[in-house]
């Protein structure tokens, strides 16, 4: 009965399958034009304009016209290209791009002082709210828009009005908003450009080659959940100006005040890494900020490269940062007011290598009440102070151009300042009360590496021809796709499909042998899945090509080849082969008859793609299944080059070796989870995976796949790619006795048992810059020698490291065998569970320089008897002081806690009683003078919960130090300190903060009290916990900001939203000045009276300065309605 009821359902299914060849769905042609080059040849499914009838003039509304042919790509999944040729189109409303499809125009990269050209989409619609469901433009996962400009005709230039976001990368009702690309595309004057919906998160977001003049905020980025890449980012009030569009304004008018005062480049909050490079912003209020995530927990790490910020209010304005750290390298900030700003929403680690700043006041600052630590290696000062009010700031080789003091460490900062150099002569004006290094002896680090710009190579065949496989007897088939469908039925359908489709391997290479034939071509593969039984051979000057080329995974839209060449062949013949000077782009691979159920037992291929020569371009490619992915190593392939290859293997991603010569690789994107959860709709219903095989799944990645092998290359370029979860993830190996050389920029390597393993580099070597590397210990003890970092034995290269972030729970932080491993401002969140520096052997060295390391309780630093194999030094990290006599360097280190210059300023905690609202019976290992042991919440952060210490005396203090360090993420996500005022059960709130980190240092004017209270006020899934809880009474360094009135007969006071004052006259004008504790102002108002109403002041203490131009009145003051 069973087996006749699964009958039925096969025959009902296969009804729904359809066949291409019976439906040819498109008027395909190819886009291509001399007066808007592009560095491809695009491919459209349909031309808005003869197809659907849009109005290239702009006088008509073409809305329906778009969406119906935006709607039509969408159908079933099969994606494809809607073409707008050159031209004005009046959109009266909201456009939605559906899975699998891409809009593409025409157009030209802008050029200030001259106008834009090409595709233009007039946005038609009514200003005045900035909701993210009234959007422009609504893209869902896996779409791209491309080759066009955004006009806004109605803004107003002198009365900036709001608008939605001209692009939201996310629909509402649509399971996330991954694979979403924007690229070549002009904002000419968006309110807000592109924002990744705060509502319906998503990852991997692509954003390349964008300009414009975006008002409030050009790029808006949270909620990611895995990586993005923001690249060529261009953002001026100047191509607004220089566009000849109607009713653009003169340059440097009204607009340009407006955007100064509040417009935004890119804002950065949660990102999961993420990679953004080649960015020029002039002329906004923060060209670069980052931030804590809207309406969730989480906050910005990640790797930023080559930026450009001119004429900005703050160059770079770091509002958060996750304790993973965030990297900036080859940031030039020119002719900003500051610089770089830190706040004391930042915890983790903030790095700048190679960086450039001119500013007119502070070129760096890190804000007071701050525990994040700011690091600086070989970078320029030219103009500007260097503040330090808070956190740490260490600085190694780098340059002071700037007048004296160059260098400012306020009262509750600590600094390692070594080796830098002084155009004038060197004043550092310390008022540090904690131990600090500083120390002006020159230190020997390698310069920082050169990197090629990376911008986009062209990638064509050798001739402008289009064939279609359709005309060559290629019968895809199309599985029914509509919102209501279920994961079971669309595997029902794609398995049946495959059971009756036709195999198509000698329509498409008939294909391209015809194009070849002929001198080349773009042989088409329309949306659909093509079985295909044989192998296929891409000839020289032809490319491959299927209807969704765009950033992205094999999420079951688009063309894909469903592969059943090669079964049980490891050795065998390559299922795709690349010939010299070929290329293959906008498709998917699938291997079908690699089941989740037969895990762990993978059934071998061989390679899915392979180069057999020179210049083959593999561009846009998912692969998912597949038992090693790209073969670079076989045949010499000399300027090989990849772009965003991605999806899932089982064994090899990609392999490059072959003598091979200037080849680049960029943008991977891997992830077990593309075959592991590939059942759910959201990741394609893959009748090759079930959801009951899920662990399975990520067990056989972990326990046997090698993310990339680099072998005997010369000149490799890696860029910008990433990996999760993995036995090995990087490995450079020899082979035949030759190895590589070359850079790697932006590696990201998560979830693996080895990240990066050093067997043999060329002598030339292979510096990495920006490296993110994360290592997991295995749980099940299969493998128990975890490490981020490895130099096996018979290494005898030297690598260094420029800039790098670790985390995750590997054993061992770096294991050295042989050869020479420099680790130059690198972070390290934890050491590794058992030990930091391993060596095996007497064999081996690291140097360790301009560091911060988090060491587990239970973890060494180094390997008994090897201490003197390793240098470290300007390092922030615990060691015990008999391994420290033994380390052949240590130079100017600092312990993670800050230690007081004199300890006299702590309090004496004998008679401490301390009580807590949870766990109260370990409250007492807050104060136990151990700081491996802790008091902690048991329970994830949530409003209210409270520590209390009786002092069982009344005593002076104006500082409480949280010691959190060695559980680095488990600071207050808010916090309030109460003072008892002695009158019963009543409180008095002295100082607030939010996002602690791992030391938080909270400063508060000296009074005296028998109690303290700290109450925790914000959400957060970590634990609160404090290691060690300390008060202290200091004396304040003068900051030359008077906290109390000049005169005894004036007063001043806040309450309920106004401030009032008296003792100043009211015959004259009051000048009222507001500045935050970092000396930052806020606010500047002249009044006649002596009251001045305030709005949107956030609570905390504010300095505020009266005058009448003859009396000044200073005061301290506690803002909260």
């Amino acid at each position: 009965m069973k087996k006749l009821l699964l009958l039925s359902l096969l025959a009902l299914s296969a009804l729904g399958v359809r066949s291409q060849s019976a439906d040819k769905f498109g008027n395909w042609k190819l886009i291509a034009s001399d007066e808007y080059p592009a560095e491809d040849v695009g491919v459209a499914t349909y031309t808005v304009t003869t197809d659907f009838n849009a109005d290239p003039t702009g006088v008509k509304n073409s809305l329906d016209a778009f969406q119906t042919a935006l709607t039509k790509l969408g159908e079933n999944r099969r994606g494809g290209v809607l073409f707008v040729p050159a031209g004005r189109y009046r959109i009266s409303g909201k456009l939605f791009i559906p899975t699998g499809v891409t809009m593409r125009g025409e157009w030209k990269r802008p050029v200030k002082g001259k106008p834009v050209e090409g595709t233009i989409l007039m946005v038609d619609t009514q200003s005045g709210s900035e909701t993210e469901s009234g959007a422009f433009i609504t893209m869902e996962p896996s779409t791209a828009l491309t080759h066009l400009t955004i006009w806004y005709p109605h803004q107003d230039p002198d009365n900036i009005k709001p608008y939605p976001p001209t692009i939201l990368y996310g629909r509402e009702g649509v399971w996330g908003n991954d694979y979403c690309n924007v690229r070549h595309v002009t904002l000419v004057n968006s309110y807000s450009g592109i924002v990744l919906s705060r509502k319906n998160g998503g990852g991997c977001p692509n954003i390349y080659d964008v300009y414009g003049t975006p008002l409030s905020c050009g790029i808006e980025i949270d909620h990611i959940a895995d990586v993005g890449r923001f690249e060529w980012i261009h953002f001026s009030p100047d191509y607004w100006a220089d566009s000849g569009l109607e009713g653009a304004p003169q340059a440097g008018g009204a607009y340009a005040d407006w955007i100064y005062k509040h417009g935004t480049g890119i804002v950065m909050r949660r990102n999961d890494w993420s990679y953004t490079c080649y960015v020029d912003i002039e002329g906004y209020n923060k060209g670069f900020s980052t931030g804590l995530c809207v309406g969730g927990d989480g906050a910005p790490n990640g790797h930023n490269y080559e930026f450009n910020l001119r004429n900005c209010e703050t160059g770079i304005y770091v509002d958060g940062t996750s304790s993973a750290g965030i990297m900036f390298t080859r940031a030039h900030i020119e002719d900003c007011e500051k610089g770089v700003v830190v706040t004391s929403a930042s915890t983790g680690p903030v790095q700048f290598y190679g960086c450039e700043i001119s500013a007119s006041d502070a070129a760096v600052l890190l804000e007071q009440g701050i525990s994040s630590k700011l690091m600086m290696q070989q970078c320029t000062v030219n103009k500007g102070e260097v503040k330090g009010l808070g956190g740490d700031l260490i600085v190694s080789d780098t340059d002071f151009n700037n007048d004296a003091p160059q260098v400012y460490i306020g009262s509750d900062a600590r600094a390692i300042l070594t080796g830098n150099r002084f155009a004038k002569k060197a004043d550092i004006n310390n008022q540090s009360l904690f131990e600090c290094r500083i120390d002006h002896t020159p230190v020997e680090m390698k310069p920082l590496p050169e990197f090629p710009e990376m911008k986009v190579p062209e990638t064509k065949p050798l001739r402008m021809a289009l064939y279609n496989v359709l005309d060559f007897g290629a019968e895809p088939f199309v599985v029914p796709f509509t919102a209501s469908s279920t994961s079971m039925w669309l595997q029902i359908d794609i398995r049946s499909g495959l059971e009756m489709a036709k195999d198509n391997t000698e329509a498409i290479q008939k294909a391209l042998d015809k194009a070849a034939s002929e001198g080349g071509g773009i042989v088409y593969l329309p949306g659909g899945r093509y079985k295909v039984l044989g192998n296929l051979t891409v000839p020289t000057g032809v490319e491959l090509r299927g209807a969704s080329d765009f950033a992205t995974i094999p999420r079951g839209h688009g063309s894909i080849l469903e592969v059943y060449a090669g079964r049980g062949q490891a050795q065998g013949e390559a299922f795709l082969k690349l010939s010299a000077g070929s290329g293959v782009r906008g498709l998917s691979f699938d291997y079908p008859e690699q089941v989740s159920s037969a895990l762990p037992t993978v059934t071998e291929y061989p390679y899915c793609i392979q180069a057999l020569g020179k210049d083959v371009y593999v561009v846009n490619v998912g692969l998912r299944a597949a038992y090693n992915g790209l073969d670079l190593f076989t045949y010499k392939c000399d300027n090989h080059y990849v772009d965003y290859l991605a999806g899932h293997v089982f064994m090899n991603a990609i392999r490059i070796g072959g003598g091979s010569e200037g080849g680049r690789v960029c943008n991977m994107q891997f992830n077990t989870i593309v075959y592991a959860c590939g059942e759910e709709t959201k990741f394609g219903s893959w009748p090759n995976s079930a959801k009951a095989d899920q662990d399975k799944a990520y067990w056989q990645n972990q326990t046997e796949l090698r993310f990339i092998t680099v072998g005997d290359c010369r000149n490799q370029i890696l860029y910008n790619d990433f990996h999760y979860g993995g036995f090995e993830g990087i490995v450079f190996q020899a082979d035949q006795g030759k190895a590589a050389s070359g850079c790697s920029l932006g590696l990201g390597i998560d979830g693996s048992w080895n990240s990066v393993v050093y067997e043999a580099i060329d002598p030339a070597g292979f510096d990495m810059i920006n490296s993110q590397v994360v290592a997991l210990e295995d749980q099940s003890n299969t493998y128990t020698e975890t490490r981020f970092l490895t130099t096996r034995a018979g290494f005898s290269g030297e690598v260094t490291l420029f800039g790098a972030d670790f985390w995750g729970s590997a054993k061992h932080g770096v294991v050295v065998e042989s050869g020479k491993m420099n680790l130059n401002l690198v972070n390290f969140s934890t050491s590794g569970g058992t030990s930091f520096m391993n060596f095996p052997k007497t064999t081996g060295t690291i140097v360790l320089h301009n560091a911060v390391v988090n060491m587990k309780d239970e973890a060494t630093f180094i390997s008994e008897g090897h201490e003197k194999q390793a240098s470290v030094t300007s390092t922030v990290t615990d060691v015990a002081a008999g391994t420290i006599d033994k380390i052949a360097v240590w130079e100017n280190n600092l312990t993670i806690a800050p230690v007081f210059t004199t300890t006299d300023a702590l309090l004496n905690r004998l008679k401490w009683k301390i009580t807590a609202s949870t766990n109260n019976s370990n409250a007492g290992k807050a104060i136990d003078d151990d700081a491996s042991t802790r008091w902690d919440t048991s329970a994830s952060q949530q409003a209210g919960q409270w520590v209390m210490v009786d002092m069982g005396a009344a005593q002076k203090l104006n500082r409480i130090i949280l010691d959190t360090s060695k559980s680095p993420n488990d600071g207050p996500a808010g916090y309030e300190l109460y003072l008892s005022t002695g009158e019963g059960d009543t409180w008095k709130l002295v100082a607030s903060g939010k996002n602690a980190g791992s030391v938080q240092i909270i400063s508060f004017p000296a009074e005296e009290t028998s109690k303290f209270k700290i109450v925790q006020t914000g959400t957060k899934g970590n634990y609160w916990s404090i290691h060690e809880l300390y008060a202290a009474c200091v004396d304040d360094p003068s900051t030359g900001i008077l906290p109390d009135a000049s005169s005894s007969a004036a007063e001043m006071f806040y309450y309920n939203g106004q401030l009032s004052w008296s003792g100043l006259g009211n015959d004259m004008s009051t000048r009222i000045e507001i500045v935050d504790l970092s000396g930052r102002r806020l606010l500047l108002q002249d009044t006649n009276a002596n009251f001045l109403e305030l709005s949107g002041m956030q609570k905390g203490f504010y300095i505020v300065i009266a005058t009448n131009g003859t009396n000044v009145l200073r005061k301290k003051l506690f803002f909260k309605d």
